[in-house]
């Protein structure tokens, strides 16, 4: 990645690669690698003047990213729980087919194409700067309208506010891309979950259950759902590669200037002409490997120790 990349960047063209990648690598530990390329004068491959860190660009993309991905993962989780649950409790009825449906649906629809229908209908339902309370793109204190669909300026721009009102004003501005982001992994979620009810309801304990007299809703909701919360939590956080791909894909369609804008403004095009910084396309790979491999560690835990099977191992 970083050989492809280097030799699109203008600053390292007529270095060899392998000088540059090294020099890149030795400075991770230096904190040479955090500041931009573009932006320096290079006038040697071992001499860089005037740099320009990369964290005060990075900070904030990186908290709005968090922010998105922590409402949009409730939601998968709350609403993830309640369609799965509902499915195995109404399991071959009208209405369990249309759960399934309306989920597979969700699923098979990209993130991107879901935030251009959600801000088409938003736009249609509410106006061009959005639902009520919620707007259709922006982030508080900057609010552009989306892409595609909803070209232009919202105007006028209401203050980003402080204290509590910030956080109001974020939680309003981050409901349409969190609802987004969370339909296709609610639907994907929803579906392992109804399978994962569905096989536990054929156990032994179930039967026990059961023959105690419960009521059919109490067997789902107090017994099959916790021996199968462990297999929906863990793949939810394996899948979180998935969730944090999508989720740069929302952030540029509702322009929240996270993780995702701040990478796709780095390769050139004709609103953006300049050219590659590969420090900080390296810094964003890096950032994204190193949560996918927290998720998938934390994978392993919660399923070790919501299930007691395994926990009860050596």
């Amino acid at each position: 990645m970083f050989f492809f990349l280097a030799s699109k960047t203008q600053p390292l063209a007529g270095h060899p690669l392998l000088p540059a990648y090294w020099r890149w690598v030795t400075g991770l530990v230096s904190g040479r690698s955090f500041h931009s390329l573009v932006s320096t004068e290079q006038t040697g491959l071992d001499r860089v003047n005037t740099p320009e860190s990369l964290w005060p660009q990075l900070v904030p993309a990186i908290g709005r990213t968090a922010a998105l991905l922590g409402i949009a993962l409730l939601l998968v989780i709350v609403f993830g729980v309640a369609v799965g649950a509902a499915g195995a409790l109404w399991r071959g009825s009208a209405a369990d087919a249309l759960l399934r449906v309306t989920t597979y649906l969700a699923w098979a629809t990209p993130a991107f194409l879901l935030g251009l229908i959600v801000q088409e209908l938003v736009n249609s339902v509410g106006s061009g700067h959005g639902l009520g309370p919620f707007p259709i793109a922006g982030w508080p204190g900057s609010c552009p309208a989306g892409i595609g669909v909803n070209h232009g300026t919202i105007s006028p721009c209401a203050a980003a506010g402080s204290g509590l009102t910030y956080v109001v004003n974020v939680l309003r501005y981050l409901t349409l891309p969190a609802v987004t982001l969370a339909l296709g992994f609610i639907g994907l979620h929803g579906r392992y979950l109804r399978s994962q009810l569905v096989e536990t309801l054929g156990e032994p304990f179930i039967t026990t259950a059961r023959a105690k007299g419960l009521a059919e809703r109490k067997v789902v909701m107090r017994h099959a759902l916790r021996a199968s919360l462990a297999t929906f939590t863990g793949v939810l956080l394996a899948d979180f590669g998935m969730v944090f791909g999508a989720a740069l894909a929302v952030d540029w369609i509702f322009k929240l200037n996270g993780l995702g804008t701040l990478l796709l403004l780095q390769f050139p095009s004709v609103d953006h002409p300049a050219p590659i910084d590969t420090y900080l396309l390296e810094v964003l790979l890096i950032i994204t490997a190193a949560l996918v491999l927290c998720a998938s560690i934390l994978s392993e835990i919660a399923v070790r120790w919501l299930d007691p099977r395994l926990r009860e191992q050596p």
